[in-house]
């Protein structure tokens, strides 16, 4: 994999993988923007506007459940066993706001054949076929790029840190701290790191020190939050690693 494919998966929220994890996973994720894409083509050419709506619901609907896209599910439990590939993981915010995007998308395109502007619903179905072919050759999606714009444009954005800035950081004498808990952090953790769980972190040492801090967990998620409440606390010099299994 290129490293734009891997950039662009990271931006679509899977910065808790490793590279070899993004290299596993990369093909499986080609799926489900292929599947949708076939449909809306077959919705297009039948100009009926019910498809369009069935595959708007399957794609807006799953935004609250991360891990149960119905065309997820079946490359999960089906396909991926015929090609020996890796089960996907849940589904990022990014990737799940893109889903989104594509469900309003194929709305627009079965309003408009209701309504008879068959332009309309071409043009609709031209944007959307073009994302979707992007996505699925380049791994670069529109809509999780729009996503961090915006977010850092709110100042919300705060991308994990590569190793090599890491390893840097601590050679000047960060401190790595693991965020998990206790029996995690006993299971297995990054040398060298120290175990300060999350909830614990804002009302720990950590707060006292001048030293940088790194901040890791499982998958990233718990890292932001700790983060997120160093710095309500005054504490600015505070580094996301994302996920361990990253280093």
């Amino acid at each position: 994999m290129s490293t734009f494919q891997n950039n662009g998966l990271i931006q679509q929220g899977y910065n808790h993988c490793n590279v070899h994890e993004l290299k596993n996973i990369s093909n499986g994720l080609r799926f489900t923007p292929l599947v949708c894409m076939a449909l809306a083509l077959y919705g297009l050419y039948i100009q009926n506007p019910y498809l369009h709506f069935v595959i708007a619901g399957l794609g807006i609907i799953p935004f609250w459940f991360p891990s149960a896209h119905p065309f997820d599910l079946v490359y999960n439990y089906g396909f991926r066993h015929l090609v020996g590939g890796m089960k996907l993981p849940a589904n990022p915010l990014p990737r799940r706001i893109a889903c989104v995007m594509g469900g309003l998308m194929n709305v627009g395109i079965g309003i408009s054949f209701m309504m008879g502007s068959v332009i309309a619903a071409y043009s609709f179905g031209v944007i959307l076929i073009a994302l979707q072919l992007i996505v699925i050759t380049t791994h670069f999606c529109v809509a999780s790029w729009m996503y961090e714009g915006i977010m850092k444009m709110l100042g919300l954005w705060n991308p994990p840190i590569s190793k090599e800035v890491a390893l840097q950081l601590i050679e000047n004498g960060a401190i790595l701290v693991d965020v998990r808990e206790m029996d995690e952090f006993a299971a297995g953790h990054i040398p060298g790191a120290i175990n300060v769980p999350l909830n614990t972190v804002d009302a720990s040492d950590l707060l006292t020190t001048d030293k940088d801090l790194i901040v890791y967990c499982r998958s990233g998620m718990r890292s932001l939050d700790a983060l997120k409440r160093l710095g309500k606390k005054g504490k600015e010099n505070v580094f996301n690693f994302g996920g361990k299994d990253r280093w």
